[in-house]
């Protein structure tokens, strides 16, 4: 590996990495929690307050990711800690619950801009080879903040004072730990021409010509899907299937943890698997998990519960996986000049279809049943690990292959 002339700042941005996830779960842990125990809010208000925080990133997101495309990454950076700091006290101060709601879709927004200079950053700093590492540790600074917030949640009820408090604090924080540092951003005649293009052609410009990132694009969107398909109905399957208080967050912890333990094998399986065997293990893997369940129902046979929480560890597994592999994908397919372009572009499209799936999947329980959605979600992830293994048309992939 040849290290980066700026390779200093790289524990800087995986520190700045790991602020970022924090007030992101802890906000969205005490949004929540504040729509139900401060503002008394009814379903419909809880239901708004999702879409809105949502929304940003699909409408927003491609545009963010150009413009981090065209100055330096650390400066958009600073500016999303300054807009997370000021929304975060906007939240704790609100006075109505329609200004409370306004505020969350600022943070929404905010919450989309660190992604794109992230990728521009990561991979101005790292070669190739150093990507898949990078990629487990972001996964394990995302699976560790998504756990620990809810405790941070909590104390700050305990102690009896707004956790907004300290999201505002770790934005500070953050400003400052990202504050004097620049990165030269990409020049030249084709980065302008890329300028005039539209946003979504450049993105489906880029997938037409790199096979292997549009394999791995479509997959991981289908995945995604699949996911927002029948997440939803989780507790209520677990409650008709007679479980106990609690296993429901005790699967959450069995994902997190699953998806933990993609985060140590990836780099290995990365050099050993082509992408697209890497990417039908996931598939399979996750599809297989959510597939079991539903046909020990049909067939009258009692899921235990230890088998239960083993295959939601597979299920964090399989679907950390595809979203490492994804992540690497763009990192290395994408020319650097359209990387926050077609990166914010894409996770538009995933925020999106996040959003649209579990309506999908209620619609179906609704005039069948919630076992259906199970089977349905599981053998269409097993039938797109079919699919990830099937050739590939001609590409001009960077991936290296296996030795």
């Amino acid at each position: 590996m040849t290290p980066s002339p700026h390779i200093g700042n790289y524990p800087r941005l995986l520190a700045s990495r790991s602020v970022g996830a924090a007030i992101l779960w802890i906000d969205f842990t005490l949004i929540f929690e504040n729509l139900a125990f401060r503002w008394n809010a009814d379903a419909v208000s809880v239901g708004l307050a999702m879409m809105l925080y949502g929304l940003p990133g699909v409408l927003f997101g491609p545009w963010l990711g150009a413009y981090a495309d065209r100055v330096c990454p650390w400066r958009l950076l600073r500016w999303s800690y300054v807009v997370r700091v000021l929304s975060a006290i906007a939240l704790w101060q609100a006075p109505t619950l329609d200004i409370f709601l306004a505020c969350v879709a600022l943070k929404g927004l905010s919450n989309i801009a660190p992604a794109p200079a992230e990728q521009q950053l990561f991979r101005h700093l790292l070669d190739d080879n150093a990507l898949p590492a990078n990629a487990g540790r972001v996964t394990l600074i995302d699976q560790i903040t998504k756990l620990v917030a809810p405790l941070v949640a909590a104390f700050t009820a305990y102690a009896g004072f707004s956790g907004f408090t300290i999201s505002a604090a770790l934005g500070v924080a953050g400003f400052l730990l990202v504050s004097g540092s620049r990165t030269p951003i990409n020049t030249g005649v084709h980065h302008s021409t890329q300028r005039t293009r539209p946003l979504w052609t450049v993105f489906h410009s880029i997938l037409r010509d790199h096979a292997v990132l549009r394999r791995v694009f479509i997959v991981t969107l289908c995945q995604a899907f699949i996911l927002g398909f029948y997440d939803a109905l989780l507790s209520l399957f677990l409650k008709a299937r007679g479980y106990p208080d609690g296993t429901f967050g005790s699967i959450v912890g069995c994902t997190a943890a699953g998806a933990m333990i993609g985060a140590f094998v990836f780099r290995h399986a990365v050099r050993l698997c082509k992408s697209t065997t890497l990417l039908a293990t996931s598939c399979s893997l996750f599809g297989l998990t959510i597939l079991i369940p539903a046909v020990m129902v049909y067939a009258d046979v009692t899921v235990p519960l230890p088998l239960m929480l083993c295959l939601w560890i597979g299920n964090g597994l399989g679907y950390g996986l595809g979203v490492m592999l994804m992540m690497v994908t763009f990192q290395r397919e994408c020319p650097r000049e359209t990387l926050g372009t077609v990166t914010s572009t894409g996770r538009s499209l995933q925020l999106l279809v996040l959003i649209t799936a579990p309506l999908a999947g209620g619609a179906l329980s609704s005039v069948t049943s919630i076992e259906l959605v199970f089977l349905v979600a599981g053998v269409s992830a097993v039938g797109l690990g079919l699919f990830a293994r099937s050739p590939l048309r001609s590409t001009t992939s960077r991936l290296p292959r296996p030795q």
